[in-house]
């Protein structure tokens, strides 16, 4: 087991990219239909919509659609190679980063796209339950390999438990039956207003935080491929 710098740098830097997408939405949102920006509630593309200053969030972005795919050079660093793994590794990196990209253009396509956005979302989706599935497998089978012989690389097989939990939330997510009824509102003396967890918004934000928690978790498991 190696940290070797460039394990180091695209950890790190996928890490705050992803992080400061958190925080700077929370931040710098302004309130929509008389309540604060929240997770539970309003749409990723709110925040573009809804930020005075848009320019870092969407900077930000491109750092975190760089980053997804960044693991993949990690590939081509020697330390421990594995035979016959190379070719899942680089579908792994390739899967999240299409899921990166996904999210990324959720942020562009607002409710007036209803079609558009519902697809995007479901490719999103699936992406990172088919990109943490595969890493929780690598995860394993990297271990298996090492445990033949008497090497226990403990952090490859924290990796795939992580990955592993993060496709569980996502199938879960797919299989929520009230997505069927994601566009119901509560009713009030006003009129009309979204539930305090607006579903299909809260789902987009669950399965951008198992994309990334999957994808950092990911990096274990190269840390000894």
């Amino acid at each position: 087991m190696q940290f070797t710098p460039i394990w180091i740098v695209t950890l790190c830097v996928y890490l705050v990219s992803a992080i400061a997408i958190v925080f700077l939405a929370k931040l710098t949102a302004k309130p929509v239909d008389s309540y604060n920006f929240s997770f539970k509630r309003m749409f990723p593309f709110e925040v573009l919509n809804h930020n005075e200053k848009p320019l870092p969030y969407k900077i930000l972005l491109c750092v975190f659609v760089a980053t997804s795919f960044a693991p993949i050079f990690n590939l081509f660093t020697k330390y421990g190679q594995i035979a016959n793994v190379q070719g899942i590794s680089i579908a792994i990196c390739c899967i999240f980063g299409l899921a990166a990209i996904c999210f990324a253009f959720l942020h562009y396509f607002d409710a007036t796209h209803t079609m558009v956005h519902l697809i995007l979302f479901v490719t999103f989706l699936c992406l990172t339950l088919l990109g943490n599935a595969l890493a929780a497998i690598k995860g394993f089978a990297v271990y298996g390999a090492y445990a033949r012989h008497n090497q226990k690389m403990y952090c490859s097989i924290v990796g795939g438990i992580i990955c592993g939990l993060c496709a569980l939330v996502c199938v879960i997510l797919s299989l929520n039956p009230r997505l069927k009824h994601w566009a119901t509102l509560d009713k009030t003396d006003n009129g009309y207003a979204r539930p305090k967890i607006f579903i299909l918004a809260f789902s987009e934000w669950l399965t951008f935080f198992m994309l990334a928690i999957g994808e950092a978790s990911y990096f274990l498991v190269l840390l000894v491929q």
